[in-house]
C-alpha cells in the first residue's frame, strides 16, 4: 500500500512539474506579446496572444480531463492559466500596450 501511495505522489509531482513548465512558457510568450505590442508589431502581438490563449485553454482542458481541477493542491495551476487567459484577452481587446503616439 505504501508503494502504491508513493507511486501516485511521484506521478502527481511529474504532472505538477510539467504544468509548471507550461505556465512559465505561457508567461514568457505573454511577455513577448507585450513587448511586440509596445514595439508596434501588431501581427506578432496577435499571433503570440492567440498562442497564449490556446495553451491556457488546452492546459485547463487537460486539468479537467484528469479531474485535477477539483483538488485543492491543483487549484494554483487552474488559477494561473485562467489569469493568463484573462490578461491576454483583455490586452488584445483593449489594445494595451500600444505604441507611443507621435
Amino acid at each position: 500500500m505504501a508503494n502504491d501511495r508513493r507511486k501516485k505522489r511521484n506521478t502527481f509531482r511529474k504532472f505538477e512539474r510539467t504544468m509548471t513548465r507550461v505556465i512559465v512558457f505561457a508567461l514568457a510568450v505573454f511577455l513577448l506579446m507585450l513587448f511586440a505590442a509596445a514595439g508596434g508589431i501588431g501581427w506578432l502581438k496577435w499571433l503570440l496572444g492567440i498562442t497564449v490563449m490556446a495553451v491556457c485553454v488546452l492546459s485547463t482542458g487537460l486539468l479537467v480531463l484528469k479531474q485535477e481541477h477539483t483538488r485543492p493542491r491543483s487549484r494554483w495551476m487552474l488559477a494561473s492559466f485562467l489569469g493568463l487567459f484573462v490578461c491576454t484577452l483583455v490586452s488584445l481587446i483593449v489594445g494595451f500596450p500600444a505604441p507611443p503616439m507621435a
